[in-house]
């Protein structure tokens, strides 16, 4: 009779789970990861140090395109540091998309709820898209929003180090996305 542990890895392996330490980063390779992410003042803006690394399944639009292409043949336990400029990341402020809103409105949405400067909300835009808001300035009858990703125009750093690298399970290729470090 196996032990749990031998049935896991049974499990695993006959689910696509085998990690081969050799394995290269390439199309929906799981890949576990920690990273620093730093604005271009060098203060940290993001990180998994200290947590769990981040896990995603490569090339299914989890990450910035332009992070993927340098994580792209990489192998675990390789370290890197990649620069994204804002036309590769979050693109730069669109100045049309940071707009005035009565209170009257804004309050149909969040009710009586505390607003603050940085609160995100979801916002109906055109063909009822919804759209992520940031409050940036709250006045006595407005309130000033900003459609803009809190990262666009923004260099970012990221230093980077790729713990584990593996094929997905049957599960995570049906569904397209990473569950797990270790499936």
């Amino acid at each position: 009779m196996a032990t749990n542990e031998e049935a896991m890895n049974e499990e695993a392996m006959n689910d696509g789970a085998v990690n081969d330490g050799a394995m290269l980063i390439d199309d929906d390779a799981v890949v576990a990861m920690h990273y620093r992410l730093l604005n271009g003042f060098g203060e940290l803006i993001d990180g998994s140090q200290g947590e769990l690394p981040l896990v995603y399944m490569h090339n299914t639009n989890a990450l910035l395109p332009a992070l993927e292409r340098e994580l792209t043949g990489r192998r675990a336990g390789e370290a890197l540091q990649v620069t994204v400029y804002p036309e590769d990341g979050y693109g730069y402020s669109d100045e049309t998309l940071i707009q005035e809103w009565p209170m009257e409105q804004i309050r149909q949405h969040v009710g009586q709820a505390p607003l603050f400067e940085g609160m995100r909300l979801k916002a109906l835009g055109k063909e009822d898209k919804s759209r992520l808001v940031t409050v940036v300035e709250i006045g006595e009858d407005s309130v000033r929003i900003d459609g803009n990703h809190p990262l666009a125009g923004q260099v970012l750093y990221f230093e980077i180090t790729v713990v584990q690298v593996r094929p997905p399970t049957r599960t995570e290729r049906e569904q397209g996305y990473a569950t797990a470090v270790n499936g």
